[in-house]
């Protein structure tokens, strides 16, 4: 198998695992058994190995020496306090963006920003969580700072898992895709500020209508998903 097929592998097993982590397949502290998840994923135990190392990295999973995997236990607090600082970054992003960002991505931006709309149009998932992605790092590049690209892709994975879940139960893929044109369109316009206040409030869990996001993630810790 070749490398570009194992990293292919553990995509999917990781993006699996956290579903069923979320989903409360896998509950807060329970063991992630190696073997047993080779078996079910018809793979051998290196994909594996490598998919948990990810979701520990993504902080849904923990190491502990000598005994294995198992899933986090995580407080509603420090989902919070991710969500904040994506917001603060993001909108950082975003006003660097329209003060440096070139023509030719902004053009991508706003083909980005429309794939969006489009694709919640659609209620077509894949596309949209990919187009959604592609919107993103298109403004942490065009922000030209390496580090604060780096923090806010690391960062924004992180928060993956739950953003997805909540997004996906309290279906808000409509107006989060409105808002990307929003966004894409201050940019254009070089209104740096503008940019970075859209932003900012596109992520703000504490904005009013992310009520509905707060009620969900306390449902979850009632279910035993992994925030608790």
């Amino acid at each position: 198998m070749s490398e570009d097929e194992s990293t292919s592998q553990a995509d999917r097993i990781s993006r699996a695992i956290e579903a069923d982590i979320l989903n409360g397949t896998y509950g807060p502290g329970e063991r992630l058994d190696e073997r047993q998840l080779a078996a079910l994923h018809g793979v051998s135990r290196t994909p594996i190995r490598e998919a948990l190392g990810r979701l520990v990295a993504d902080g849904l999973a923990e190491h502990r020496a000598r005994q294995g995997v198992f899933v986090s236990r995580i407080s509603l607090a420090s989902v919070f306090e991710l969500f904040e600082m994506l917001a603060v970054l993001e909108s950082a992003s975003a006003r660097l963006a329209a003060r440096r960002m070139k023509p030719h991505e902004v053009v991508h931006l706003m083909q980005a920003a429309t794939d969006t709309v489009q694709a919640a149009q659609d209620q077509d998932s894949s596309v949209y969580s990919a187009a959604n992605k592609r919107f993103h790092e298109i403004i942490y590049a065009g922000s030209c700072n390496r580090l604060l690209e780096d923090s806010a892709k690391q960062l924004r994975r992180r928060a993956a898992p739950y953003r997805e879940h909540i997004h996906r139960v309290a279906g808000r893929r409509d107006a989060t895709a409105h808002e990307h044109v929003a966004i894409a369109e201050a940019i254009k316009a070089g209104k740096a500020e503008v940019a970075a206040d859209l932003m900012f409030l596109h992520l703000d869990i504490h904005r009013p209508e992310f009520a509905d996001y707060v009620f969900i993630l306390s449902r979850a810790v009632e279910n035993g998903i992994a925030v608790s």
